[in-house]
């Protein structure tokens, strides 16, 4: 049986993962998570002004009940989740937008 989680281990050993602690609302901090962090620009207000969306994608099983209002330690900067968890395909990997605090 396929296990896409063999892809996601690969793309760890390859650098294309960044690491983050997952601070949840209650409960202790969850360190050595593993995610893919992207910053991609987007323009608002008619072209006018230039943005950045932080988001993540990451294994559904290493954060099931992320929600929103949560903080991520990523790198020296925290972001809060800003929207709820979507779960891509089949739910094994989950992307969620975030704003930097």
């Amino acid at each position: 049986m396929f296990d896409p989680n063999v892809f996601w281990s690969a793309f760890g050993r390859a650098g294309l993962l960044t690491g983050a602690v997952y601070r949840p609302a209650a409960g202790p901090a969850v360190p050595g998570i593993q995610v893919g962090f992207t910053r991609p620009d987007v323009l608002l207000l008619g072209d006018m002004v230039q943005s950045t969306d932080y988001a993540i994608e990451y294994q559904t099983a290493d954060m099931p009940a992320l929600a929103i209002g949560e903080t991520l330690a990523i790198g020296a900067d925290t972001y809060r989740v800003r929207r709820n968890p979507e779960k891509k395909g089949d739910g094994t990997f989950s992307h969620v937008l975030l704003t930097k605090l």
